[in-house]
């Protein structure tokens, strides 16, 4: 089990009690260990990555999802369990809930000058500064969640000891999902390639739709593919397009399988022999592509 720190200030905020199957959507849409996107102060303009470390929940830092757990009991009361070195703490209500950033990352530094001047002297987590964090989930769309920068904090022990950490506190009413409307989504019958958590190994199987955040695929459960996907695993596959002399490389994460078939999510794409972010401009232009291909409803 990860080692796990107080915050500094070892105080909780003063959140009114919300529905923890609000705030549980909020663990399931921004999971541990999963690259995000973010920017501060309501500049989209000044997008940055980052990746989730962790959870501030009613005062205790946690680094691993099986840390906490949501449960229900007699007239739908809930329990939330939070798991530290060995102890079980149960709450009823959360008070404070943060999630946890790298305080310094660098990503600051890839900007140009007059963006990196507009964050100020102290960047873009200096407390009180405003963070919209984004997470693209398939069939929902652009998930956005508000949150304000609480403090930053400095492990002197654990796995991320001396490694500054940001805490940025969230309330379950700031989730907002941006919804993907059904004509966004578009079917396909495209034989793909695909590849998992680096191996070389290949695998055939289908694209049956395509929308601007990922796709779903469909195989034969009696295949080897059924087995070896499993949801939060990294993916590479290869999408060609002969009739119009084009070939994609996309990677990214699985969300969600079902006999027969997975939800995948897309991160990255390789652009003229280089890997890059899987951008808009680059979902359109696929999505471009697949409507004039004729195995494309």
């Amino acid at each position: 089990m990860s080692p796990v720190e107080k915050t500094k200030s070892n105080r909780a905020s003063p959140l009114t009690p919300s529905n923890p199957q609000q705030f549980q959507d909020i663990i399931d849409y921004f999971p541990i260990g999963e690259q995000v996107d973010y920017y501060p102060e309501y500049q989209a303009n000044l997008t940055m990555q980052s990746i989730i470390l962790g959870y501030e929940i009613n005062g205790h830092v946690i680094f691993a999802r099986n840390q906490v757990e949501f449960l229900t009991g007699k007239n739908d009361a809930w329990l939330i369990c939070v798991y530290i070195n060995e102890k079980r703490y149960e709450y009823t209500h959360i008070t404070s809930f943060c999630i946890v950033l790298p305080g310094k990352a660098g990503e600051e530094y890839k900007l140009n000058y007059l963006n990196k001047a507009s964050l100020g002297p102290r960047g873009q987590f200096r407390t009180g500064n405003a963070i919209t964090m984004m997470a693209r989930y398939q069939n929902r769309g652009i998930i956005h969640l508000e949150t304000t920068v609480r403090e930053s904090i400095l492990p002197k022990s654990g796995y991320y000891r001396n490694h500054q950490l940001v805490l940025l506190e969230a309330t379950a009413t700031s989730l907002d999902i941006s919804e993907q409307r059904d004509h966004h989504r578009i079917n396909t019958k495209l034989p793909i390639t695909i590849s998992i958590r680096d191996n070389p190994q290949t695998y055939s199987c289908l694209m049956t739709d395509y929308s601007e955040v990922g796709s779903q695929i469909s195989f034969n459960q009696e295949d080897t593919l059924a087995h070896e996907l499993k949801p939060g695993d990294r993916f590479k596959l290869t999408l060609q397009l002969d009739e119009l002399h084009k070939t994609f490389v996309i990677g990214g994460v699985i969300l969600r399988k079902r006999k027969g078939a997975a939800v995948l999510t897309f991160q990255d794409i390789i652009s003229e022999g280089n890997q890059k972010s899987f951008d808009l401009i680059d979902a359109l232009y696929i999505k471009s592509c697949l409507l004039q291909h004729p195995q494309t409803a």
